[in-house]
C-alpha cells in the first residue's frame, strides 16, 4: 500500500488516461521537487537491495574488499557454474567487471589457492615469535591488565586449533586481522589491522568463551 502511495502521481496533480498520465484539474498534494526527492531515495534503495540480493546469491568469499592487485586495482569475487552444477570462485578484476576484458591488464584468478595462501600466512603469523611479541606490545600500550603471558597463550590457543576451526570462524579471523592483501609479481603482501589483533586476543583471554572453547579443542586433540 505504502509502495502505491508513493507511486499515486494523483496526489502530483496528474490523471492517468490510456496509459499516460496528463496535468488534471485538482490541486496537487506535493510539488515536484518532494516528489523528485522521494524517487531518487526509491531508486536508490532499489539499486542497494538488488547488490545485497547478488551478494546473497553467490558463495562466501574470504577476501571480500580485501584483495588489490599491484597497481591498486581492487578484486572481487564471482563465480561460474558449469553444464555438470560444478562451481568455480574466482576473483576478478572489478573494472572488468564493469568495463569489459580489455578496461585492465590483470586476470581472473581462482579464488581457492590465493585463500589457502592467505590462510597459512595467518596460522604462521599467529606462531611467529616476531608477530606474537608485535602484538603483546600493541596490547600492553591499549590493554595494559592484559599480561604478555596471557596474549602469548592466546595466541598459541588459537595456533593449536587454526586448523579444525569452521571455515566461517576463519574468514571471520581473516576479516578481522587483515586490513588488505595485495598480488605481487613475487607473491602476495599482507597488510595487518593491528587493532583486530587485540581484539582477537580479547576474545581468547581466560573466563571469555573463547579460551573455553580453545580448551575444549585442546581435550579432544589429547584424547584422539
Amino acid at each position: 500500500m505504502l509502495y502505491k502511495l508513493m507511486h499515486n502521481r494523483i496526489y502530483l496533480g496528474e490523471i492517468l488516461h490510456k496509459g499516460k498520465y496528463y496535468a488534471g484539474q485538482h490541486q496537487a498534494l506535493i510539488d515536484q521537487d518532494l516528489w523528485d526527492a522521494v524517487h531518487a531515495i526509491l531508486a536508490e534503495n532499489n539499486r542497494q537491495r538488488a547488490s545485497e540480493t547478488l551478494q546473497r546469491r553467490q558463495p562466501e568469499a574470504m577476501l571480500l574488499g580485501l584483495f588489490y592487485a599491484q597497481d591498486g586495482e581492487r578484486f572481487q569475487p564471482a563465480f561460474t557454474r558449469k553444464a555438470n552444477g560444478k562451481m568455480y570462485r574466482n576473483y576478478v578484476p572489478i573494472r572488468k567487471v564493469r568495463f569489459g576484458a580489455k578496461a585492465t591488464g590483470a586476470g581472473r584468478l581462482p579464488a581457492e589457492p590465493i585463500e589457502q595462501l592467505v590462510l597459512a600466512q595467518v596460522h604462521a603469523a599467529l606462531k611467529a615469535p616476531e608477530v606474537v611479541q608485535s602484538v603483546c606490545d600493541k596490547v600492553a600500550a591499549s590493554t595494559p591488565e592484559v599480561t604478555e603471558p596471557e596474549v602469548v597463550l592466546a595466541l598459541r590457543h588459537l595456533g593449536n586449533v587454526w586448523e579444525q576451526l569452521f571455515p566461517a570462524e576463519r574468514q571471520r579471523i581473516v576479516q578481522l586481522l587483515i586490513e588488505r592483501v595485495t598480488l605481487r609479481d613475487e607473491g602476495i603482501e599482507i597488510n595487518w589491522r593491528d587493532v583486530g589483533w587485540a581484539t582477537l586476543v580479547g576474545e581468547m583471554l581466560p573466563g571469555t568463551i573463547g579460551a573455553e572453547l580453545a580448551e575444549v579443542e585442546k581435550m579432544q586433540e589429547a584424547l584422539a
